[in-house]
């Protein structure tokens, strides 16, 4: 047995032990978003899901706007989920590095594009309307188009190092000249490639033609929704850039904002809100956000959310009781007051309080392993905070509060 082989061994080994310990046959708690059989995990928001919903049905552009950690991306998912039986969607994720932010329209046009040819090629219904032949066409068209241009990058950047050397600590190394030649032979060989092609590469003007051919021969909008627009460039969101960035991908793409054979739903940080707000109030210079004209806040975990979360992972996961036979009164009240109602670090410090109950041999899970854990992961935690966040526990416990309320 070689070596990768028995680590993946151990590895099965150990995971196949840490479910026994819990008494699971699925992963506890998930910290990313909720794909396939995970969104049975998603819990509450049905005045949300329920508004979107309605906005969507009166084709409306829409953002769902939250701080990093709320759950936007679980949200879209779950729309995802309970609309894909009633209108044509797709779930797709854009973000791009800083050095292409000049390309930034290109590189929005050439995703939605592909969404698009894929959602349609697997839907019988939209393939009939506008025809395998003319899909395939596209889809060979748009691959090919960026694989020429990956490898025009390539060959520029190779090129650009051997033009300058490649500086070392104390040598430079020189590329031989049969390598300069082989790169020169294999550009000629992609140049003669492009041209027996009987179709142009593709360009931004060239995309959104294509987008709007595909969108005129169908009937009913086509949904797309549009995860992590937020991370665009990868710009601090402190930083001034950062909005101005994800504006421009709109502003530029204002033709497909208004067409109304498409219904955009984005995901969008708290950052943007207020401009979201003074753009339906149409003050200031924000007029490409108004065409996201319908849009809803996501709030973090309070304490009866948090604990449908925790049953409903419970649940997916296979465990046989209830979250207070696995956590000692007083724990999700802690984490939720320590994370301040963020879900996914909620969801972190219960996954590591797992681990480290598993690791320690302790069921159920005591407020002493989470005191213990809280001071490994947090260097600014001491007894006096504990004890501060002690006196946050109610004396009811957390079953019979929900009954209670």
């Amino acid at each position: 047995m070689c070596y990768n082989e028995l680590c993946e061994k151990m590895a099965k080994k150990k995971k196949s032990e840490i479910f026994e310990f819990l008494g699971i046959h699925k992963p506890l708690f998930v910290m990313t978003g909720l794909p396939g059989n995970n969104i049975k995990r998603f819990v509450d928001r049905k005045e949300q899901l329920d508004y979107f919903i309605a906005s969507i049905g009166m084709k409306q552009k829409c953002a769902v706007i939250g701080e990093q950690g709320t759950g936007k991306t679980s949200f879209l998912l779950k729309l995802l989920d309970m609309m894909k039986d009633s209108v044509y969607c797709d779930y797709l994720q854009f973000s791009f590095a800083m050095e292409e932010s000049e390309q930034s329209r290109l590189h929005f046009l050439r995703k939605i594009t592909r969404t698009l040819l894929y959602l349609i090629a697997k839907n019988d219904q939209l393939l009939d309307k506008i025809g395998k032949d003319e899909i395939s066409f596209e889809i060979e068209r748009l691959e090919y188009s960026i694989i020429i241009e990956n490898q025009v990058k390539t060959l520029k950047s190779v090129e650009g190092e051997i033009d300058a050397g490649i500086e070392g600590n104390f040598w430079k190394v020189l590329i031989p000249a049969e390598f300069r030649a082989k790169l020169a032979a294999k550009r000629e060989k992609e140049k003669q490639d492009i041209e027996k092609k009987d179709y142009p590469i593709h360009n931004e003007n060239t995309l959104y033609n294509t987008i709007i051919k595909l969108l005129e021969k169908i009937d009913e909008p086509i949904v797309l929704f549009i995860d992590e627009l937020d991370k665009v460039g990868r710009f601090p969101l402190e930083s001034p850039e950062w909005d101005k960035e994800v504006m421009k991908i709109l502003e530029l793409s204002r033709e497909i904002m208004l067409n109304e054979k498409i219904i955009l739903v984005f995901a969008l940080q708290n950052e943007l809100y207020e401009k979201l707000r003074k753009a339906q109030k149409e003050e200031g210079d924000v007029s490409i956000l108004g065409l996201i004209n319908s849009f809803k806040k996501l709030e973090g975990f309070d304490l009866e959310f948090a604990g449908q979360a925790v049953d409903a992972s419970l649940k997916h996961a296979g465990y046989k009781g209830s979250k207070e036979d696995l956590f000692e009164t007083g724990i999700i009240e802690i984490i939720l007051s320590v994370v301040n109602g963020n879900p996914r670090l909620f969801m972190y410090y219960l996954l590591e309080l797992a681990k480290k109950a598993f690791l320690k041999k302790q069921k159920p899970i005591s407020l002493a392993l989470l005191k213990d854990l809280l001071m490994e992961i947090d260097e600014k935690m001491n007894d006096k905070k504990w004890n501060e966040l002690m006196k946050q526990i109610p004396s009811t416990p957390l079953r019979h509060r929900a009954t209670l309320a």
